[in-house]
């Protein structure tokens, strides 16, 4: 009797592995499937539409979903720039406070040359959302939109506007009050100047084109008295 019994309980437990496992293998005519939960950020985007509305004017237009208000920074900057080359643009802040805004990006104190722009608008979470809303700050990753637009600027070409930085950064690094004046040296790093007298007492000025700098000179004492951006007599 004990012998029959034995038996009996081990076909049941045989038999209730067999259903747990079966419950466990995946069906080959119906698989289950899952989906991914979507990032935040995938389900928000910008988009910008460029206008350059004057010379050195543009006008972005700017659609956007992310729960507002957020802030972004709005930026027009020439295209083909090299990681070395001082940067040639102008950026700000802006707060999005409508879900379709426009604004206007203004780059005449940079001079910005003739050329064509990348205009950009993008979202930072490390900051953008810091007075928005919760949906908002739980965006994790950076979101931009971009346009293309050309610039009359100046009339000088990015080439001359490159040369042009090169040259200021060169006196900004090297130029200090009470400096040797070496004429052949100036001219080999700024190119060729004009001369005028200076309203300072016995000095100089020197103003060069390429760098779009004057340098005042002592004649008393051979020596650099300052430089100014544009052309200047004292």
């Amino acid at each position: 009797m004990k012998k029959g019994v034995l038996i009996l309980s081990t076909i049941f437990l045989a038999g209730a592995f067999a259903v747990f496992v079966g419950r466990n293998e995946p069906d080959p005519v119906n698989p289950i499937t899952t989906e991914a939960a979507a990032s935040p950020t995938e389900n928000y985007d910008i988009s910008v539409a460029a206008t350059a509305i004057s010379a050195y004017e543009v006008s972005l237009n700017i659609t956007t979903n992310i729960p507002l208000p957020v802030e972004v920074m709005a930026s027009v900057s020439i295209k083909d720039q090299n990681p070395q080359d001082t940067y040639i643009g102008v950026s700000q802040r802006v707060t999005l406070t409508t879900p379709e805004q426009t604004v206007t990006i203004d780059g005449r104190n940079e001079g910005l040359p003739t050329g064509e722009y990348v205009a950009e608008v993008t979202f930072y979470p490390r900051w953008g959302a810091k007075k928005g809303p919760s949906e908002a700050k739980r965006i994790d990753e950076e979101i931009s939109g971009q346009a293309d637009v050309s610039l009359t600027g100046s009339g000088a070409s990015k080439t001359q506007t490159d040369e042009q930085n090169i040259a200021q950064k060169w006196v900004m690094l090297n130029v200090n009050i009470g400096v040797l004046w070496n004429e052949n040296q100036f001219v080999e790093k700024l190119g060729p100047f004009s001369k005028t007298d200076s309203e300072l007492n016995h000095h100089d000025a020197y103003y060069f084109e390429k760098a779009d700098m004057t340098i005042i000179v002592s004649r008393i004492k051979n020596t650099v008295a300052t430089w100014r951006m544009g052309r200047a007599t004292k």
